[in-house]
C-alpha cells in the first residue's frame, strides 16, 4: 500500500496509483449504441438489485445490549439500545458501512500516534474528547474503530480509512449510569477538530524522527524516502483543503455547513478553480435520519426534493465533500464522471433508514412520563405547533410526510444557511456546455448557482455506475433537476418532532441547548454555552451545557449563530410550558 504515490489529495492522484481510471477522452462521450446497451444491462442489474433488496430479512431489534462495549474512557455507563427497527446485525452494518470516503490510508490511521504524544491516535478517550462514540470489534468493524469510521478499498486494492453516515448521525446520551445509544440521531462529533487531529499527527510524524521511526516499523515500510514523501503528499493536500474550507466561526461540535462544503468540492476542488471558493461559515446541526425517506422535501431549508433520484444524488455530494473522490475530467468514453462513492452501499443505506424509527422516550431509565401533562400538551401542541410539525406517531412506518416551510421572516431564524444556499454561484469550468442532467437538459453556461453544478456532479457520478445508469429518465419527475435559485423561497423546513427529546442542541444551527430554553423569549436563552457532554437533563430536556475535555464554547453571537426566532410558545403559563415539554418528550 504504501508504495503508492499520493498525489495532490485523493481527488489528484497520480496516474499509477491513481483512484480513477484514466484517460484523455471526455466523461460524457458514448455512442447511441453503447449507450442502448449499458442501459439494458443496467435495467437487468437494478431488477436484480430490488429483488435481493426484496428477499431481505430484518431481525427483530432487541431493547438492550447486554454485551455492549464500554463507551468512553474509564468505567462508561453501560450501553442501551432502543426499539428503533433495527437489528443488532443491522446497527453493525449500517455504523460502519463506507459510501466512498478516503481520509488517510487505513493502516496509517490504525498507527499514528497522536500529535503532542506517543499515545494511539485511536484511543478511547482522544476519540471520545472529539465527539465519537467507542465500538467493539464485530463483523463489520474488525479493528474496533469508533462508531461512524468506514474502511473503503480502491480499485487498486488500497484500504482506505474515512467516513460513513453514522459517524454524523449517530446520537448519545447519559443518565445515571446508562449511556443511550440513538440510530440516526443528531451526533456531537467534533468534525472540524477531527480534521485537524489527523492533519497535526501527520504533520508531527514527519517532522518528529522518533515519532517517524515507530510509524514506520509499525507499517513494516523498508523505503524510508518513499513513506516520508507520502505523508507529505497528504499534508499538502490537508493545506489545501483547509485553505479551501476556512471559516472564523469555529464550527464546534455537532455542527457542519454540508452544504458550503459540497459546494466547495464540486465547484472548485475537482475543478481545479480555486476562485469559486466560498466560506463555508453557516454550519448547521446534523439532522436526525427517521422519518427522512418519507418526507417529500429534505434539508434545513427544504431546497432537496426526495422524489427519486434525489436521495441518491444527495448522498452522492454527501461522500464526495466527505473526502470523497472523484474527477470531471477525460477518462474513458463511458458517460459520467468517475468516483469512489460506493453505490452499493449507498442503497443500503437507504434501505435501511427506511425501517429506521424515532426512538421512544425510555421511561425505564428517564422515568415515566406524567399522562395527565401528556394529555395537557397535546392540546397545546395542536393549538401552537402543529402547522409548522406535522405528527406521524411511532405506528405509521410507511405514511408520507408532507413537511411545511416557514418563510424566514416569519420564523425568525439566523438566516445565513438559507441565504447563503441562495446566493451561491460559480465558474462552470469543464461543466460549461455540457448537459444538466448528462444526457437531458439545459446546456450549463459560463456561470450557474452552485446547486445546479453539485446537481450535475451527482448525476454524473451516478450514470458511470452501471445499474444507476437508467436515471436520465427521471429528470422529468424531479424538480431538483431543473433548479431555479431565483425561485427558490426563503424558507426553512419544519419536520415532525418524532424523538425530538434525543437530539438538542435545537433549531437549525444547534443554538438552543434544551427544550425548555426553546419556550423561552430569545433575549432570555443562554447567550453562550458548552456542547460536548452527554449528561442528559430530563427536566429542561436536552444535554448538560457543562464545560468537559473536548468541549466546545456556542457563542451565539457570532454570525451564523444566532439564536433568534422560532418565538412560538413563549408566551404561555410555565405550567402550560411543562405540559407541552411533557407532550414533547412522548413523541
Amino acid at each position: 500500500m504504501l508504495c503508492c504515490s499520493f498525489g495532490r489529495g485523493l481527488l489528484r492522484a497520480l496516474p499509477r496509483h491513481s483512484l480513477l481510471p484514466g484517460d484523455a477522452q471526455s466523461p460524457l462521450s458514448s455512442s447511441p449504441s453503447l449507450r442502448a446497451r449499458r442501459l439494458v444491462l443496467a435495467v437487468c442489474a437494478l431488477a436484480l438489485l430490488l429483488s435481493v433488496a426484496a428477499c431481505r430479512q430484518t431481525e427483530e431489534a432487541t431493547d438492550t445490549t447486554p454485551d455492549a462495549p464500554k463507551t468512553g474512557p474509564g468505567n462508561a455507563p453501560e450501553v442501551v439500545h432502543l426499539q428503533q427497527g433495527w437489528s443488532n446485525a443491522t446497527r453493525d452494518q449500517a455504523q460502519f458501512a463506507s459510501f466512498g470516503s478516503r481520509i488517510v490510508p487505513y493502516d496509517w490511521l490504525l498507527h499514528l500516534e497522536q500529535a503532542d504524544n506517543a499515545a494511539p491516535f485511536l484511543t478511547a478517550a482522544h476519540m471520545d474528547e472529539l465527539g465519537f462514540l467507542s465500538a467493539p470489534a464485530s463483523e463489520h468493524n474488525p479493528d474496533a474503530l469508533p462508531v461512524g469510521f468506514a474502511k473503503d478499498v480502491d480499485a487498486n486494492g488500497v484500504a482506505w480509512a474515512g467516513l460513513g453516515c453514522a459517524a454524523c448521525h449517530t446520537a448519545e446520551v447519559r443518565y445515571k449510569g446508562k449511556s443511550i445509544r440513538i440510530d440516526g440521531g443528531s451526533a456531537l462529533i467534533n468534525y472540524s477538530g477531527l480534521e485537524f487531529a489527523i492533519r497535526d499527527s501527520v504533520q508531527a510524524t514527519l517532522a518528529q524522527p522518533e515519532k517517524f521511526s515507530r510509524f514506520k516499523k509499525a507499517l513494516l515500510v523498508e523505503t524510508e524516502a518513499q513513506l516520508k514523501a507520502d505523508l507529505q503528499l497528504r499534508l499538502d493536500y490537508f493545506s489545501e483543503r483547509f485553505a479551501m474550507n476556512s471559516t472564523e466561526v469555529p464550527y464546534g461540535r455537532g455542527r457542519l455547513d454540508a452544504f458550503g462544503q459540497i459546494f466547495n468540492v464540486v465547484t472548485s476542488e475537482i475543478t481545479h478553480q480555486p476562485e469559486n471558493r466560498r466560506s463555508p461559515d453557516a454550519p448547521v446541526s446534523f439532522p436526525v435520519l427517521w422519518g427522512t425517506p418519507r418526507m417529500d422535501l429534505v434539508q434545513w431549508n427544504g431546497s432537496a426534493s426526495n422524489a427519486a433520484p434525489g436521495p441518491l444524488a444527495q448522498n452522492v455530494t454527501t461522500a464526495l465533500a466527505v473526502y470523497g473522490a472523484a474527477t470531471v475530467d477525460g477518462h474513458s468514453e463511458l458517460p459520467g464522471y468517475p468516483s469512489s462513492v460506493n453505490f452499493g452501499n449507498l442503497g443500503d443505506i437507504q434501505k435501511r433508514n427506511e425501517a429506521l424509527q424515532a426512538p421512544k422516550w425510555p421511561e425505564s431509565i428517564l422515568g415515566k412520563l406524567d399522562t395527565q401533562r401528556v394529555e395537557q400538551g397535546r392540546s397545546l401542541y395542536a393549538e401552537r405547533c402543529l402547522s409548522c410539525h406535522t405528527l406521524t406517531g411511532h405506528t405509521a412506518p410507511d405514511a408520507k410526510i408532507s413537511v411545511a416551510l416557514t418563510p424566514l421572516d416569519e420564523v425568525g431564524t439566523d438566516p445565513k444557511m438559507a441565504m447563503n444556499f441562495l446566493r451561491a454561484s460559480a465558474q462552470s469550468g469543464p461543466y460549461q456546455g455540457r448537459k444538466l442532467m448528462v444526457f437531458g437538459g439545459a446546456a450549463l453556461g459560463a456561470t450557474e448557482p452552485s446547486i445546479k453544478l453539485v446537481i450535475h456532479a451527482a448525476i454524473g457520478a451516478i450514470v458511470r455506475h452501471p445499474i444507476a445508469a437508467t436515471l436520465d429518465v427521471a429528470e422529468a419527475s424531479h424538480p431538483s433537476g431543473k433548479p431555479d435559485a431565483a425561485a427558490i423561497p426563503r424558507y426553512y423546513k419544519g419536520r415532525p418532532l418524532d424523538g425530538v427529546w434525543s437530539s438538542a442542541p435545537y433549531l437549525h444551527n444547534g443554538s438552543v441547548p434544551n427544550l425548555q430554553s426553546l419556550l423561552l423569549p430569545p433575549e432570555q436563552r443562554p447567550q453562550t454555552f458548552y456542547v460536548g457532554d452527554r449528561e442528559f437533563d430530563p427536566v429542561k430536556v436536552g444535554v448538560s451545557t457543562e464545560q468537559v475535555p473536548g468541549a466546545t464554547l456556542f457563542d451565539t453571537r457570532l454570525p451564523g449563530n444566532s439564536n433568534a426566532g422560532h418565538a412560538f410558545g413563549v408566551d404561555l403559563s410555565a405550567d402550560e410550558k411543562q405540559a407541552l415539554l411533557e407532550y414533547l418528550k412522548s413523541l
